[in-house]
């Protein structure tokens, strides 16, 4: 919540998800069950519709080990879109 107010970012607001790698636009919930300095995106995002995708904020790389992903997670910045 406190690094929503920072920013201007009310409940319910559009907003910009993005980093080096892309971006996408979602609604903002603000709840003080995430710890400040993270953000949750609880579902995929249709492109056509939000301007992006999650997966567009996260590395394509695959991992030796199994083919999975090679992160846990991704930095990014957040803006009212």
């Amino acid at each position: 919540a406190a690094d929503a107010e920072l920013r201007g970012i009310k409940d319910g607001a559009k907003v910009r998800v993005f980093n080096a790698r892309g971006a996408f636009e979602g609604d903002a919930r603000i709840t003080k069950d995430v710890n400040p300095g993270i953000v949750v995106a609880t579902l995929g995002y249709w492109r056509q519709l939000n301007k992006g995708t999650v997966n567009c904020i996260s590395s394509a790389e695959f991992g030796d080990m199994g083919h999975s992903t090679t992160f846990s997670d991704n930095l990014v910045e957040v803006e009212l879109g």
